[in-house]
Parts: structure tokens; C-alpha cells; sequence
């Protein structure tokens, strides 16, 4: 009862330190916070406060200003969705954030379709390079809604009967933007009561060197853009309360469906790759992988179920109302989706999908996918047996839907075989590959689920030229824990081989410890001989199912 105690405590030091970057990071993003701070807030984001210390703090964790231009939406979104709790003075200094902008000698241009009204200037900071510009700017509206309407999105709500929709061609370089979708008049319908209309503000140029000029022509960063933001205002359309993460990842992965051959987004998700503790929907920032980079889970789905299985889940947002005023969370849409129309789960989707970023069975876009650096191990090792006392420790804390991959390279420490043992909380699912010759092949594990077993594994004679093995969180629930071994025994404590551990084996381990019974290799994870604390403990840990 002391050794459990103990481990407790340290689990819940450690817990409190691991949670407490991740708390700060929420309370900077989230909007709900006390009026003073979130007027703050959007006051630095808009660059309209001197607060110098307040300003750092926030940029550090902007959802604009990461790495390279993106979207504006996020930002402008949530402004609008917590203008009423912002002081009247405030609100006085950001009220031109939320109105259409004004364009010095104004001009606009209809599109062929009719669908579009390009606004536009020829002089000034914003002046377009030319009106063949302006003209290539509507066709590539109408091609991206022919193409929405083609895949049976509905498309965004205008102000008016057969009104067209409102494009405003702005200088946006300065700001790090490639375009902005701001939600403009409630639009509810019976089947949709949160849609609302918008306009899009689009750089007019896209010559400037932070949209990738070297990279990519502003014929290639239009397009992407257009298809980009355009589904956003075909979001509001649906639903205004969306969760900004996944409207990111929407629109993000309808730029490769729209414009396949520009290949942009291929460059946001090593972010995420680098960062997969961190949870799915974590928030929308680049910083992290963000909506932006998280696209990649929309490839997997569709692989998998259909085209329509991304549509789907708007479709399913469209009809749900908001709970005071808040985004509405998406895992659960997805969740609900997948399982009522696909007979699957978001944790059984995210499980297969985190399997498929190592093997990478993608069955299209492959050439491109090749090109990403998608699998990047929490740690390697390479002197085994591995055990608590290893470092790094075989252990992690995995918030909701978050993966943990670890390598293990052939050494002439490494028995001929190579016995992993997982233990995990509730909602932990594990997975183990072997790769030989280039080729992948999962092994399965024993009839206990979680003991796997490579053959062939010592570089005195492999046939292998490495193990990695895949830990999960599949639920929503934070920080489940996760822990593994490459003893011979299936379960740390489990003598009889039973597939669990009794409180008798736990006894037995702690009379190990104290010299009153001969040590056995069921509890000696580290073939010493002796057995130690920590042995104990996670015999405990298996008593314990954790």
C-alpha cells in the first residue's frame, strides 16, 4: 500500500508538471477568459495596445504570426464570435476588423458565372498589377465553385437573392496573410440555423516573397488561396460555430482535392509529425501542426470510407446549435459520423491512421506523400534489455487522440528475439512493425494483447532492420499513461502466465524484494539478478491494470 502511495504522488507531480505548459498555451488561445484579458487579447493581435510584456506572451502563441502567411480566419472568426463580451471601448477601436474594407478608387469586376463581385483598385498599396489579373482572380471563383458544387458541397450563402459573393483584392504581404473569410449576416434556414453569409479578402498580388515566389507562381498561391478560403465561407454556410482546428484542416485538404498539381500543404503537417503527443484538435496554430498541418487525417478518411465522408460530418454540424455562444466541438461530430453512417469511431480511425503514418499504405496522392518525412520516433533504442531504469523511460503520457512511436535498431545486446510487453491505461491501443529489406510487416500480439514478439532481432544473425512500435490514446480522454518493456515475460509479475497479474504475484514480488523469496525472471525485468523499487512497482502497475 506505501509503494502504491508513492508511485501515485509521483504520478501526480509529474502530472501537474507535464499539464502545466499545456494549461497556459489553452488559457493564452482560448477565447473564453476573463473581459480585461480577452480585450487585451485582440487588441494585441490587432496591433492596437502598447502592452509590450502582454504582447510577447500572446504572439507567442498567435494563430498569424507562426512560420510563414496563412489564413486570417481563425482570428477574425473568433473576434466576431466574442464581440459581445468585449468593452465598448474596444469594440470601438476594432469595429473596422469586422466591416468590409474600404478601397481607395474602387472598382469591381463581375465574374463570367455571375457568382462573384471581384473589388478592386488600380492605385495605391493595394492596386492590382492588372485588370487581366482581375479577370483571373473571377474565373478562378467560378472554377472553385463549380468544382464545391461538383462535389456536392453546398455552396456559400450570399446577402441576396442570387447576390453575388463579395471578393476585396487587398495588400495583405504586410499582415502574413494569403487570405481572410470574414462572416458577415445571419442566414439561418430551418435545416441550418447558425449559417451565416461572408466575404473574402484575398492578397492582390501574391508577389510578395512570403508567399514562397521561388516556389510557387501567384497563379498556383491564387488558387489554393481561393479554393482555401472559399471553403470557409461554405462553413459559415453550414455552420457558424465550427471548430476553428478542423476548419483549417477542411479547407487545407480541399486545396490538393481543387488543385492538386500546387502541392503546398505537403509542407504544413512536419509540424504535427514532430508534435504527435499532442492531441488532435488541439488548436489551429502552424506552431503545432494546427488544423493546417492535421489536413492529412481527412486523406486517410476518405481513403477509407469515400469522398463524402468529409462532407458528411458538415452536414451533421449544419443542424447542431451552440452552447452559450461556443464553437461546437468537432471530434464529437466526427466520432458520431463514423460511427452511425460508417460503423467505425474517431479511435479506431485515428489508431488506423497513426499505423499508416509509418507503413504508408496510401492509396492515392502516394508520389507526394513519399516526399513528406512523416514517421518521427519519440526515441530509439539501441541497448536493451529496456526497463524503467533506461533512458530514456519507456513511458508516456498521451492526451486524447495522440500517438507515441518508439524505434528499436538490432544490437548485440538484443536477445535473438525481441519481446516487447505494453501496459496502458484504459483506451491505450498498441501496435508493432517490423521492417525488413524495406518491406513492413505488423506483428500481431499474443492472446493477452499486449506482449508482441520480433523474431530475428539480434544483429548476431537479424532478419531485421528495425522495430518500431506504435502507442495510441483512442480515447478523449488526457493523459493516459503508457509503458513497455523488452523483458521475456508477457506481463511484469504474471509467474503463471495467467494473462493477469493476482494480488498473491504481488505479494510474491515484494518478498523478492525483500529477500524472502527467490528471485524469479517474471518480476527480474532487467536480468540483475535483484529486484528493485521499481520492479515492484510495476508489478503494481499490472495488478493495477495500469
Amino acid at each position: 500500500m506505501c509503494l502504491q502511495m508513492f508511485h501515485l504522488s509521483r504520478f501526480i507531480r509529474f502530472t501537474r508538471l507535464l499539464l502545466l505548459p499545456f494549461l497556459l498555451v489553452c488559457m493564452l488561445t482560448s477565447m473564453r477568459v476573463s473581459a480585461g484579458t480577452l480585450d487585451d487579447y485582440y487588441l494585441q493581435q490587432f496591433g492596437e495596445a502598447g502592452n509590450t510584456q502582454l504582447q510577447k506572451s500572446v504572439r507567442s502563441v498567435s494563430l498569424e504570426t507562426v512560420e510563414s502567411a496563412h489564413c486570417g480566419t481563425p482570428l477574425k472568426h473568433s473576434l466576431k464570435r466574442d464581440w459581445k463580451l468585449l468593452e465598448l471601448s474596444t469594440q470601438k477601436v476594432l469595429a473596422k476588423q469586422l466591416a468590409k474594407p474600404y478601397l481607395s478608387g474602387e472598382k469591381t469586376y463581375l465574374s463570367l458565372s455571375g457568382r462573384f463581385k471581384i473589388h478592386y483598385t488600380t492605385t495605391g498599396a493595394n492596386a492590382v498589377p492588372s485588370f487581366s489579373w482581375v479577370q483571373t482572380v473571377a474565373q478562378t471563383f467560378d472554377d472553385v465553385a463549380a468544382s464545391y458544387a461538383f462535389l456536392q458541397w453546398q455552396l456559400a450563402p450570399t446577402a441576396g437573392n442570387n447576390a453575388p459573393y463579395d471578393v476585396y483584392l487587398l495588400n495583405l504581404a504586410p499582415e502574413g496573410l494569403y487570405g481572410v473569410t470574414n462572416s458577415d449576416q445571419y442566414a439561418a434556414t430551418a435545416s441550418h440555423p447558425n449559417a451565416f453569409t461572408s466575404w473574402i479578402e484575398l492578397d492582390n498580388n501574391f508577389t510578395d516573397s512570403i508567399y514562397k515566389t521561388g516556389t510557387y507562381s501567384p497563379l498556383q498561391s491564387l488558387q489554393v488561396t481561393a479554393a482555401h478560403e472559399y471553403h470557409h465561407a461554405i462553413q459559415y454556410g453550414y455552420n457558424y460555430y465550427f471548430d476553428i482546428w478542423y476548419a483549417e484542416a477542411t479547407s487545407t485538404w480541399m486545396e490538393d482535392e481543387l488543385y492538386d498539381s500546387v502541392n503546398q500543404l505537403y509542407s504544413y503537417a512536419s509540424n504535427w509529425f514532430t508534435q504527435t503527443t499532442l492531441s488532435l484538435d488541439i488548436d489551429a496554430s502552424t506552431s503545432t501542426g494546427g488544423g493546417y498541418g492535421r489536413w492529412i487525417f481527412n486523406r486517410y478518411l476518405t481513403e477509407k470510407h469515400g469522398l463524402d465522408t468529409v462532407r458528411s460530418f458538415w452536414e451533421n454540424l449544419a443542424g447542431r446549435l451552440s452552447s452559450g455562444g461556443s464553437d461546437i466541438l468537432m471530434a464529437p461530430v466526427l466520432d458520431s459520423v463514423l460511427a452511425a453512417k460508417y460503423g467505425s469511431s474517431l479511435g479506431n480511425d485515428f489508431f488506423g491512421f497513426a499505423k499508416r503514418v509509418y507503413t504508408r499504405d496510401w492509396s492515392t496522392h502516394t508520389s507526394e506523400i513519399a516526399s513528406m518525412h512523416l514517421y518521427s520516433p519519440v526515441s530509439t533504442y539501441t541497448a536493451y534489455p529496456i526497463n524503467s531504469n533506461s533512458i530514456p523511460t519507456p513511458a508516456v503520457t498521451l492526451s486524447h487522440y495522440s500517438y507515441a512511436y518508439y524505434k528499436f535498431v538490432p544490437s548485440v545486446s538484443a536477445s535473438s528475439d525481441l519481446v516487447i510487453s505494453v501496459n496502458g491505461s484504459s483506451g491505450i491501443a498498441a501496435a508493432v512493425f517490423k521492417k525488413a529489406g524495406g518491406a513492413i510487416t505488423e506483428i500481431l500480439p499474443d492472446v493477452s494483447g499486449k506482449t508482441f514478439t520480433a523474431t530475428g532481432f539480434s544483429s548476431l544473425n537479424p532478419t531485421a532492420d528495425e522495430v518500431v512500435m506504435l502507442m495510441v490514446n483512442t480515447t478523449s480522454l488526457d493523459n493516459q499513461m503508457a509503458s513497455f518493456n523488452t523483458g521475456n515475460n508477457k506481463i511484469p509479475g504474471d509467474c503463471d502466465s495467467s494473462g493477469t497479474v493476482a494480488i498473491a504475484e504481488v505479494q510474491s514480488a515484494i518478498n523478492m524484494f525483500l529477500g524472502l523469496k527467490t528471485v524469479e525472471a517474471c518480476v527480474d525485468l532487467d536480468n540483475s539478478n535483484n529486484i528493485s523499487i521499481a520492479e515492484v512497482q510495476k508489478v503494481i502497475n499490472s495488478f493495477l491494470g495500469l
